[in-house]
This record gives C-alpha cells, sequence and structure tokens, in this order.
C-alpha cells in the first residue's frame, strides 16, 4: 500500500500543473493555553506554485516575488514553501519513513492513514524566531482515500526542536480539495492550519483559506522581419517625454472598504477631474474592537484610517 501511494502522488506530483490561486491568511495570537486566540491581522496574496517552488505577491501585482516573508509585515508568524515542500519531500525525495498503512473513517468514506518521520538532516525545513534558526526533524500522518489513492489531509509536526529556538513544538494540517483546471481536475490544498508554541506558554496560529485557483503557462514567438535598411545617418526618433506622476492630492473612494478588508487588498479611488488612481491597504491592526489600516495610493501613503471606509469618502 505504502509504495502503490508513494508511486501514485509521484505522479501527481509530476502531472500538477503550474498554478495561481489567491490565499486569505488571517493570523491569530493568545498569552497562554485555555484562553481564546484573538485575531491579529488578515492578508490576501496570490501564490504561484511553478516547478515545486512557491513565489508570492499582493493581488493584482504584476510579479511574484521569491518569499512570503519579503512582503510581510515584521510581526507575526510567516511559513514560506511549506505547502510544496512536504508533498515533494515525502512522495518525490524518499527521505520519508514511513509505518504500516491503518484503516480509518474520513468522514464516513474509507480512507487510510500513514504516519511518517523525516530526520532533520534531510527534512529542509527549519525553524526561525528571535533567538535562532536551526534544522528540525517532522513527523506527521497523511491520509488518503482508499480507491483513488488522492491525499485528503496532512498533518506535519514539529513535537522537539532544539533548544537554540524559543518554539516548543509546531503543528501543521493541510486539507485537500479537487479545483478545476481548464477541462481537468486536480487535488489541491482547500485549507491550511498552523499552530506555534512559545516557551513562555504563549501560541500564534494561522489559518489560510485557498480559492481562485487557475492555470497559466508562457510563451514567446520571435519574428524574423527583413532589414528596414534604415540609413546610419538618419536622424533618431525624439524621445516621448515621461509622464508626470501625479502630485498628492485629495481622492474619493470608488467602493467601500467593510471589516472583511486585509492587508494586500487593492482599491480604486478617483481624483479631481475624475483621474482614476490606484491603491492598496499596507497595514492592518486593532484598536479596542475597531479596525485600523494603513494604505498607499499613488505613492502617499495614510496612516490610521477606521474600519469600515464609506464608498465616496475623502483620501
Amino acid at each position: 500500500m505504502v509504495s502503490r501511494i508513494r508511486e501514485h502522488m509521484r505522479e501527481y506530483v509530476n502531472q500538477l500543473p503550474d498554478y495561481t490561486c489567491r490565499i486569505t491568511l488571517e493570523r491569530y495570537r493568545r498569552p497562554r493555553a485555555g484562553v481564546p486566540f484573538e485575531l491579529s491581522d488578515r492578508l490576501r496574496l496570490e501564490v504561484a506554485y511553478t516547478g515545486g517552488d512557491e513565489l508570492y505577491s499582493w493581488p493584482g501585482d504584476d510579479r511574484f516575488e521569491g518569499g512570503i516573508e519579503d512582503l510581510l509585515p515584521g510581526r507575526g508568524m510567516v511559513s514560506n514553501g511549506s505547502y510544496a515542500l512536504h508533498i515533494r519531500n515525502l512522495f518525490v525525495r524518499e527521505i520519508a519513513e514511513f509505518a504500516a498503512p491503518v484503516e480509518e473513517q474520513c468522514e464516513g468514506a474509507a480512507c487510510v492513514r500513514v504516519d511518517f518521520r523525516i530526520p532533520a538532516v534531510r527534512s529542509g525545513y527549519a525553524l526561525s524566531s528571535g533567538s535562532g534558526s536551526a534544522p528540525v526533524p517532522l513527523v506527521g500522518s497523511a491520509w488518503f482515500a482508499v480507491v483513488s489513492l488522492d491525499i485528503q489531509r496532512l498533518e506535519v509536526r514539529v513535537d522537539d526542536p532544539p533548544r537554540s529556538v524559543r518554539v516548543t513544538s509546531t503543528r501543521e494540517t493541510t486539507n485537500y480539495v479537487r479545483a478545476r483546471f481548464g477541462d481537468v481536475e486536480f487535488v489541491v490544498p482547500g485549507s491550511n492550519e498552523l499552530t506555534l508554541r512559545d516557551r513562555d506558554g504563549s501560541e500564534s496560529r494561522n489559518q489560510v483559506r485557498f480559492d481562485h485557483y487557475r492555470r497559466f503557462a508562457g510563451n514567446a514567438t520571435v519574428f524574423y522581419a527583413p532589414d528596414a535598411g534604415i540609413p546610419a545617418s538618419s536622424t533618431p526618433p525624439a524621445k516621448e517625454p515621461k509622464a508626470r506622476a501625479p502630485k498628492p492630492g485629495v481622492v474619493s473612494l470608488d467602493a467601500e472598504i467593510g471589516e472583511d478588508a486585509a492587508i494586500g487588498d487593492p482599491f480604486t479611488a478617483t481624483a479631481p477631474g475624475g483621474t482614476k488612481v490606484t491603491g492598496r491597504i499596507t497595514n492592518m491592526r486593532r484598536a479596542g474592537k475597531l479596525w485600523m489600516v494603513d494604505v498607499k495610493v499613488g505613492g502617499t501613503a495614510r496612516r490610521g484610517l477606521t474600519l469600515p471606509l464609506k464608498a465616496g469618502v475623502k483620501l
């Protein structure tokens, strides 16, 4: 059974197309176990899966960055590359040690659970905190449908990290769903939850939702045209004058920004004369029961705005 699962998953990874999707990341914290988690902030990002790597960008940007930590505000917990890393470590690199499968029930249907372990020297996974960084071993379980062998759930844990980092344990759970890419379907992450416990007893939790899956591909065409025959003495064409950046001024918000807004959300506003400008939420934080956000519009930052922001509000 383990051999069949590994072969199926290896084929799945090799056939998985390059794709992009949107993630909504909510980050929570609590000072100690036993008290409720409190939402710290919310972010929306685009992630591209290509060649086994994960690249990130703000929604609507024209390029993807290498790592999620390059985009997010300095505070809070981030996890970079784990969605692709774990699957490749388990089923492509063949570095995991598997236990015998165990039959279980997954939402009323028959499934099998396979426990695994990956040594620290092979995991490629590190924990970093203010006190340092260290590679760690990974343990966990994966659940598969009995007939199709499609992965349904993956749990990855760090149970005993070294004392050089302040983290005492982590648990990351990914639930998988089927998504359509054109005329075919693939199993992809639907939700993810990562919980980290600090040695002082505090805990951080990230909850991620995945949606808007799209397949992407690139191509280029080169045309070989005959020599245009431009004389060497021809006067070069005059350069077009550079467009001037709009001066800071008052703009009116085109649509409401509600309390479900997230860092990274783009918006549009209208300047005097009808010129449209684009902006983005760059930060958010709690102020009692209210959400405060910072925005950037046309190169100008505005801080400390209270949500919701109604359509027509002047910025």
